[in-house]
């Protein structure tokens, strides 16, 4: 099982006419499963069954929607239901034929007339959310707010999205008998709008909106403007499964500064545009995914920023799996640095950003698994699951 968002220890208690085994190579049957969010906040599932040994080239692919409403509990129930359907059609053929039967619920209404339902709210789909922590101890402590609005509509010809979010931290740390205390404070906001048409099955455009600010990045107000066009190499209807996208934009962005910069500059209005190209592939084998930015102020041509990442998780041969991380920024746009020297107070609590032409991180693991190929048991004594268990992501 290929499966990010599934409660797999549920269906091997729910679904027990097959066994599961840990490793493709062995499998009669290998089920992949993709998703994506949905205009009205929900997941579509794309559940493909791809047909293993001998029941090579026998695929098949089953979908559904669940809503933005629904539980983890009737998430796994309908995907238990699906998983069924699709696994009975292999399984009528097996031993386990002879146990198997077909059982139909009959609609509490028969009706011959479907009638399309109203959308009161015409696809917009509303969300908001406030949360807060603290923590601390004797000689330190911190706390955090925050705040987020959204309006999504989203349709097969238009996308909206409109976005709002602030925070705000603080820390507070004693350090020591001098009675010597260091606070520091954070706080940012934004707000956005996205607006995209489709034109064709691999071509849109587009254009952003949006306005912030950043104690960080001494951003008192950032106001940016940047209409695009997209190519997918591949129809977005694949999108679940690959894509390879490149998209332009250009525009500008007016800058107010909350202390003179190292240009000396108090505010400043930047044209600029970017050109970005990102991969994403979810097979069998694995998944891998990878993009480059450029982006460039249009004034001067020499600011510009190149941001590469890349990422895979890849099963090598059985058991074996190869999974790395990274990226790397060369940045060459830091016109926002405020003019003078940062204290170690700043630096230590991130309180200023700091020049840099470069930024980097990456990460990697390799995992191996012999013994049992089957992997049908559950066991949740003590709070653990079943033993031996291994899903590949």
């Amino acid at each position: 099982m290929d499966c990010y968002e599934c409660d797999t220890e549920y269906l091997r208690q729910n679904v027990q006419f097959v066994d599961y085994v840990r490793d493709r190579t062995v499998a009669d049957l290998h089920l992949l499963v993709t998703t994506e969010g949905t205009g009205g906040g929900g997941r579509a599932w794309t559940v493909k069954f791809i047909g293993l040994g001998r029941f090579d080239k026998v695929d098949r692919t089953l979908t559904f929607n669940t809503a933005q409403t629904a539980t983890s509990d009737d998430r796994r129930k309908e995907f238990a239901r699906i998983f069924r359907l699709g696994v009975a059609a292999y399984a009528a053929d097996t031993s386990a034929g002879a146990q198997l039967d077909v059982q139909w619920t009959k609609p509490a209404v028969a009706s011959t007339v479907v009638v399309p339902a109203k959308d009161p709210w015409n696809y917009w789909v509303f969300r908001t959310n406030v949360g807060g922590n603290r923590d601390g101890e004797e000689s330190a402590n911190f706390s955090s707010y925050r705040l987020s609005l959204s309006a999504n509509r989203t349709t097969a010809l238009w996308k909206i999205s409109l976005g709002a979010n602030g925070s705000y931290s603080k820390s507070e740390f004693d350090l020591g008998e001098d009675g010597a205390k260091i606070k520091s404070t954070s706080e940012s906001w934004s707000g956005s709008s996205l607006v995209v048409r489709s034109i064709t099955p691999r071509f849109s455009i587009g254009g952003r909106a949006s306005v912030s600010h950043s104690s960080f990045s001494n951003s008192d107000t950032v106001i940016t403007v940047a209409p695009g066009v997209e190519f997918n190499f591949f129809p977005y209807s694949e999108s679940s499964r690959r894509s390879l996208t490149m998209m332009y934009t250009a525009g500008a962005s007016h800058y107010n500064y909350k202390d003179v910069t190292i240009f000396d500059k108090v505010d400043e209005t930047v044209p600029n545009h970017s050109l970005s190209t990102s991969l994403g592939l979810r097979q069998p084998w694995g998944s891998v995914g990878a993009g480059v930015n450029l982006t460039q102020h249009l004034n001067k041509i020499e600011r510009y920023r190149i941001s590469t990442y890349a990422s895979a998780d890849v099963r090598l041969f059985k058991g074996f799996s190869l999974n790395g991380y990274g990226g790397y920024d060369r940045i060459r746009d830091q016109i926002s640095l405020r003019k003078g020297g940062a204290t170690p107070e700043e630096v230590l609590l991130r309180r200023r950003q700091l020049a840099t032409g470069h930024s980097y991180y990456m990460g990697f693991g390799i995992s191996y698994s012999f013994g049992s190929i089957f992997n049908s048991v559950v066991n949740p004594r003590f709070g653990g699951g079943g033993s031996g268990m291994m899903i590949f992501y």
